[in-house]
């Protein structure tokens, strides 16, 4: 996917959910532990555009099924919290992969599991991780001005609560231990090596996020400007938590 002409508005995703007045998140949630270290942080608050039109970084991202449940969901929360919630980069990235998920996971004839399995894994390490980044290691004290802009998660709370209804509707039920037959990316290769999962309603529910995934994407483009609805914000959260899992994304979001 092409990156879209940028509108110079930033336009929040916050969202609160129908029927409902948001005041903010709750106290005990203001306290919930960042998912990145200062460090982390600090390369997040300055991984930019440039760093996406750079053929090699995107590269590196398609390969590796974007990052790993951590860094992906460190990635969301400081892009929200610097921006006021504009997840534009975020957005760019798993509006990609999602569009690589569909391609994968299209009907074939022959050897379709494993043709599937072999799509669907990753060639390259997570990117942060590749980078030797920890989350026990702390920032140049000259960014941590920066660092402390990046660490709120209130941000990216509002938005996971205000479209709540749609990405849990995506969550896979082994991540989180319920009845649901979705199934994340790392689950689907497990169950596929093991030979015990159909692909058809998998089919649907990776068409669904990546359909979504992509107008979100494309509503931050100046002509689609504010076109994005509450299932297009959902479908980032359902994208990270398909490609690196949900485990994460549910302990830190609920």
């Amino acid at each position: 996917m092409a990156l879209p002409e940028r509108s110079l508005e930033k336009r929040p995703l916050v969202v609160a959910a129908p029927g409902v007045e948001s005041h903010g998140p709750a106290p005990e949630v203001v306290a919930r532990a960042h998912p990145l270290g200062d460090l982390e942080i600090q390369y997040f608050c300055r991984f930019g555009a440039e760093k996406l039109d750079d053929l090699g970084t995107r590269v590196q991202l398609i390969q590796a099924w974007g990052m790993c449940d951590r860094h992906a969901l460190g990635f969301l929360a400081v892009e929200a919290s610097l921006n006021d919630g504009w997840l534009f980069q975020p957005a760019v990235v798993y509006a990609d992969l999602m569009e690589r998920a569909e391609l994968a996971l299209a009907r074939g004839w022959l050897f379709e599991r494993a043709r599937v399995a072999a799509s669907l894994t990753a060639v390259e390490p997570c990117w942060p991780c590749h980078m030797g980044l920890a989350s026990t290691y702390e920032a140049d004290a000259t960014a941590m001005d920066i660092v402390n802009d990046g660490r709120r998660l209130e941000p990216l709370l509002d938005i996971a609560a205000g479209t709540r209804a749609h990405w849990t509707l995506w969550v896979c039920g082994l991540c989180a231990e319920s009845t649901s037959v979705v199934r994340c990316r790392p689950h689907l290769l497990a169950e596929l090596d093991q030979g015990r999962v159909g692909l058809d309603a998998h089919r649907g529910c990776v068409a669904d996020i990546a359909r979504h995934a992509d107008a979100l994407a494309a509503s931050f483009g100046w002509s689609r400007r504010g076109t994005e609805t509450i299932v297009d914000r959902a479908a980032l959260i359902g994208a990270v938590g398909w490609c690196a899992g949900w485990r994460r994304i549910l302990d830190l979001l609920g």
